[in-house]
């Protein structure tokens, strides 16, 4: 009998983070875990709360929450306030608990929109929060998820290369080795993440994946030190891989 596929349950701000994510976290299966290549999808599905949404958002927490009759977390964490999305991150813990079937594992992913360090302390506040019964992996894209697919970003043509050289002209820094140095303010800002991403891509949905599926790993780890991209890939390494080693 062939086994079911363990459930990764995910939160994440959108659909698009929902191809990005994902993508990012079956390269490093993969890689790390040799019995998966070519059985991935038959290894793993991604979920949100109900049958067929494959994430959740987390504008959508609250909701979903007071749907299942999920309490909210109150009060303080270790004596001291918790931090910005600590709250909203133990509910969506807590949602995953009373899924039934519950997932193998949970993923926290957000983007940072500037405040780096509060995200990141917020969601680990949560991981310690509870005896969770299952791995809980985080990360925070800085500023924003299109840092991350910057971080793959290599010219495959002639005009690609063009538009990645004018852009470092024009912002004074190489926008796929220092996405961090972006920031998330309006789309068509001279540092928007996306206006960024738009002008190399050209908008290509297609282009735009290639650089999560095609970039060595070793690469996108070391241009994402400073976005959050490293930190969670050795989240993924350290707390998804083990779950799939021993399958």
């Amino acid at each position: 009998m062939t086994a079911a596929p363990h459930r990764l349950g995910i939160v994440v701000e959108g659909p698009s983070d929902r191809r990005t994510i994902p993508g990012l976290i079956d390269r490093i299966l993969v890689d790390e875990v040799a019995a998966l290549d070519g059985h991935l999808e038959r290894a793993r599905t991604y979920v949100g709360l109900d049958a067929g949404n494959p994430f959740l958002a987390w504008a959508d927490v609250h909701k979903e929450a007071a749907r299942r009759r999920v309490p909210r977390r109150h009060g303080h964490f270790g004596g001291e306030p918790g931090i910005e999305d600590f709250r909203t991150a133990v509910l969506a813990l807590r949602c995953f608990v009373v899924r039934d079937p519950q997932p193998a594992a949970a993923i926290l992913v957000r983007d940072s929109d500037g405040k780096q360090e509060d995200r990141v302390k917020g969601l680990e506040q949560a991981r310690k929060d509870g005896d969770w019964p299952f791995p809980v992996v985080i990360g925070v894209a800085h500023p924003m998820r299109e840092c991350w697919v910057l971080a793959g970003f290599e010219p495959k043509t002639k005009k690609e290369a063009a538009a990645l050289a004018a852009l470092r002209k024009e912002l004074g820094f190489n926008p796929t080795n220092r996405s961090d140095r972006l920031d998330a303010s309006k789309e068509t800002a001279t540092k928007s993440p996306k206006r960024v991403l738009s002008e190399l891509t050209g908008g290509d949905a297609e282009r735009e994946e290639n650089c999560w599926t095609d970039a060595a790993l070793d690469d996108l780890r070391d241009r994402g030190v400073l976005n959050g991209l490293s930190s969670f890939m050795g989240e993924v390494e350290a707390k998804l891989v083990p779950v799939f080693a021993g399958r």
